[in-house]
């Protein structure tokens, strides 16, 4: 059976308990006196809470892990609920940003291809971890959609999917019918094994309201042994694509001598992992993407990187410790290059001299000058 979510039917949907006020009336107070809070606040105050509560937690098991490994490892089934539950405060907080401040969105001509590529080469460790196996059928299909937004929004389908089943498929083409760019995710599982809360979870309504926020049109189909999300997107037009062939810059001639290089990227942002994968695209770099420092520090034990990128969601004494790891097992210095988020800063600030030293580049500034800034840095050491 095959539904299309973003478009129900009134009535459609089974009251379940609980379900109060209209949709209308989504954010009307809660309470006839005290403070006047919208359900918007609570669920953004809840999500925070949860968020920073689990963060802490996630920060102590990580302190134990380095201090009593074998003890942790007997601790994993605790550890990934913590990780749940902190993803999915981060979500809730995530829906609410994008129903009410959702960030501006620089379309542009995209290889939809390169984009899943991209996500599985940042999930890799992820996947491995839970044992998922990932069929891909991936052919060569141009978007026109927000980089930044595709990416996520692809992110959190792989999520999903990896949630249910231990199989996923994830195949790009074009529709036979309307030969618009069309995705889809398959999970291979059975759907009416698959508990409520892990079906429909937070993860649900937040790849549903991406998709809204590309424009994509997504359809449900479920089988008795799988579950497949169909996401068709919008064509790229002749003037688009030409205006895309006129602008493209590809990195200069300087940048091949890094060509090879090794980069380590840490950032616990989707968006901007998006980012800076899209940055460094064509540089002939091998991208290793990590999520926390505890997939990091796994990454660089089984290949030694030549520089590490990373940002503000990462504790400045763990990229330390990182440094010093790698400055006694490596024959030669690591560049290290940090994205910040000051207000008026500089784009690109070079790193000093000496081996400990750091380049700096702006948030806002990753499309144009995380490209240079690397080549600088690894130059420098290299």
């Amino acid at each position: 059976m095959a539904f299309n979510w973003f478009t129900p039917k009134p009535g459609a949907r089974r009251r379940e308990a609980g379900d109060t006020a209209p949709a209308d009336h989504a954010g009307a107070p809660i309470g006839g006196s005290g403070p006047n809070l919208s359900w918007p606040d609570v669920v953004r105050q809840l999500g925070q809470e949860v968020a920073m509560s689990l963060n802490a937690a996630s920060e102590q098991l990580e302190r134990l892990n380095r201090m009593e490994p074998s003890l942790v490892r007997s601790l994993i089934p605790v550890t990934e609920s913590v990780e749940r539950a902190r993803q999915a405060g981060m979500a809730a907080q995530h829906v609410l940003r994008l129903c009410e401040d959702p960030p501006p969105q620089q379309r542009e001509v995209l290889n939809l291809a390169d984009v899943v590529r991209a996500v599985l080469t940042a999930r890799a460790d992820w996947l491995a971890r839970r044992q998922i196996g990932v069929r891909q059928g991936l052919a060569h299909t141009r978007v026109y959609a927000d980089s930044s937004m595709l990416y996520m929004l692809v992110d959190e389908l792989v999520q999903w999917a990896g949630q249910m089943a231990a199989s996923v498929t994830i195949t790009v083409d074009k529709s036979g019918r309307t030969s618009r760019p069309r995705l889809r995710v398959a999970a291979w599982c059975n759907p009416a094994e698959v508990p409520e809360p892990v079906w429909r979870s937070i993860r649900w309504t937040l790849w549903h309201q991406l998709a809204h926020a590309v424009g994509a049109v997504s359809q449900l189909d479920t089988r008795d042994d799988h579950v497949r999300v169909t996401l068709d997107l919008a064509p790229v037009s002749e003037d688009q694509l030409a205006s895309a062939i006129e602008t493209s810059v590809g990195p200069s001639s300087v940048s091949a001598v890094i060509q090879g290089c090794r980069v380590l990227l840490v950032t616990g942002h989707a968006q901007r992992r998006a980012q800076c994968l899209q940055a460094l695209a064509g540089y002939g770099l091998i991208l290793d993407a990590a999520e926390d420092m505890r997939q990091a520090e796994r990454l660089a034990t089984q290949h030694l990187p030549d520089a590490v990128i990373y940002d503000g969601s990462v504790h400045a004494g763990a990229i330390e410790r990182l440094r010093e790891d790698l400055q006694r097992r490596a024959a030669t210095p690591t560049a290290f290059v940090e994205i910040h988020d000051q207000a008026g800063a500089p784009e690109f600030q070079a790193s000093t001299v000496g081996a400990v030293s750091t380049g700096h580049v702006a948030a806002g500034a990753l499309n144009q000058s995380l490209g240079p800034a690397l080549v600088f840095e690894l130059c420098k050491v290299m």
